[in-house]
């Protein structure tokens, strides 16, 4: 028997028993034409969620210690937000409050109430990583901040299930992984900027929409990873506007602070 008879059939068996992928999920509308049209799918699969109310638990890993805690959450798209820092017992030991323009920050620990312009220097005052209100909402309906890019790139990943998508403007790349079939981003990195990285998973549908119900953002030079979990969440359902209002709870002191974070000298 030469040796090639002899290995054959361990070659067919092998390959017999290798288990097949199922084939890839493009969705209705079928495999992306290239790296444009899928930018166009990405959005419109972005925009299917304008807002999120619920429960989340919010974990920090930084210089200064690890912990988590649980949060109440109300976004609804572009900017405003309500965000609740739950003590044990569920009551509230923090509360941000923005319309994408001015904030509101009561602090439980010191009973002061914070109020301003919505910079990131101001909310960085109770989330830990300083963004713009749009960004912050945006992350936290899932949405992706995308480089504006020159060129673009797209290949298909088939042992990820994913398209790897690729802008670049001048020394900046940023490399994409998105879902082929719900088009939402789950991965993100920037090459040639000093920013975060961004994973975003558990991909959850919702009469239609998808959110990712895991987002995490890494900022290797602050050495700081933030991780967003949601839990009991509704989708599109309008939060009530009144969780919006910017007005201090009753007999807290007030204390106007500028964009820059510094407290207004109230002296004349």
């Amino acid at each position: 028997m030469t040796l090639l008879r002899a290995v054959g059939p361990l070659v067919l068996l092998g390959l017999c028993g290798c288990p097949r992928l199922p084939s890839l999920d493009y969705g209705a509308s079928g495999p992306a034409r290239d790296a444009a049209d899928l930018l166009k799918r990405i959005e419109v699969a972005e925009a299917q969620v304008f807002s999120v109310k619920g429960d989340a638990k919010l974990v920090v890993d930084s210089e200064q210690g690890k912990g988590s805690v649980s949060l109440f959450v109300a976004v609804l798209h572009p900017s405003r937000m309500h965000i609740e820092q739950l003590d044990f017992f569920g009551r509230p030991e923090g509360i941000l409050v923005t319309d994408g323009e001015q904030f509101g920050l009561y602090d439980g620990k010191q009973r002061k109430f914070f109020r301003g312009p919505a910079s990131p220097q101001n909310l960085a005052r109770f989330v830990p990583i300083a963004l713009p209100p749009r960004e912050l909402a945006a992350l936290l309906l899932g949405r992706v901040p995308r480089l504006p890019p020159e060129t673009s790139a797209m290949t298909v990943d088939e042992a990820t299930r994913s398209y790897q998508l690729s802008l670049t403007r001048g020394a900046i790349t940023q490399r994409l992984s998105v879902s082929t079939g719900t088009h939402r981003v789950t991965r993100s990195r920037v090459e040639g900027l000093d920013t975060y990285a961004i994973d975003a998973d558990e991909l959850t549908a919702f009469a239609g929409a998808t959110l990712p119900k895991r987002v995490q953002l890494e900022a290797p030079k602050a050495k700081l990873t933030v991780e967003l979990l949601y839990k009991d969440i509704t989708v599109n359902e309008t939060p009530e506007l009144t969780l919006f209002e910017l007005e201090p709870p009753e007999g807290i002191p007030v204390v106007e602070v500028q964009a820059n974070g510094q407290a207004v000298d109230p002296t004349p």
